[in-house]
């Protein structure tokens, strides 16, 4: 029984995937085109943008989950959930300062990815 769990399972995953490419393309075809003006593209051309979209940005729904910025976890669930408790007594403004600051501490591009900006002061406000 284990075997034929996993035979279907992996049927589906294939069946999936192939919908998935199939979508791309026509999404693709449908927008791209008009819009750039660039050419329309075949299926397998398709499923090659997926596979290096794959690579670059880490991602195919749950699949890809912990792989974007090169392997590194940007939150997992307990630190959402630990961000929304300590988060839950602070006014507005005192969230938004927080989040900003946190931004400025923990994002992955570190400080120059804001231009060298404080995030804990508004834009116009002097320090």
């Amino acid at each position: 029984m284990n075997k034929k769990k996993k035979f279907f399972g992996l049927l589906a995953f294939i069946a999936v995937f192939a919908a998935a490419i199939a979508i791309v393309m026509l999404l693709w075809n449908a927008l791209v085109p008009p819009v750039i003006g660039w050419a329309a593209i075949n299926y397998w051309q398709a499923a090659g943008l997926m596979v290096l979209c794959r690579l670059l940005l880490g991602g195919f729904g749950r699949f890809g989950r912990g792989h974007f910025f090169g392997g590194r976890d940007c939150h997992g669930h307990r630190e959402i959930h630990d961000l929304k408790d300590k988060m839950k007594d602070m006014s507005r403004e005192e969230r938004r300062d927080y989040i900003r600051n946190h931004i400025w501490r923990e994002h992955p591009f570190g400080k120059g990815f804001f231009g060298g900006r404080d995030m804990s002061q508004p834009e116009g406000k002097p320090e």
